[in-house]
């Protein structure tokens, strides 16, 4: 469970942000929000998936790696993984939505 509401935390902190620094020449600020929180939603749902197996896994082998002490950098991993992974999907949909990063 620890990936999941990991996961949720980035997404919720990323909001923060309004856009992200995405831009596009012509669209509101509102309205490049509303398309930064529609693929940050889809990055969410996409990754909701794998967050559950993670989870899974962590649950019936988290004694196993807590014994070798890796249970840390293994939760590590799959969150870094599930991080990034968000990133480059709300970097594909805003590319596809027309804007640009940065300013």
């Amino acid at each position: 469970m620890r990936s999941w509401f990991h996961l949720a935390w980035l997404l919720t902190l990323a909001a923060c942000t309004g856009t992200g620094g995405w831009h596009k020449p012509g669209v509101p600020q509102e309205q490049a929000a509303r398309d930064y929180a529609e693929c940050r939603h889809r990055a969410e749902l996409a990754l909701r998936r794998d967050s559950n197996i993670d989870t899974d896994i962590l649950a019936t082998r988290g004694q196993d790696w807590a014994r070798l002490g890796t249970l840390q950098s293994t939760r590590d991993e799959y969150d870094d993984s599930n991080s990034a992974r968000s990133g480059d999907i709300v970097e594909r949909c805003m590319i596809a939505k027309g804007y640009a990063a940065g300013r």
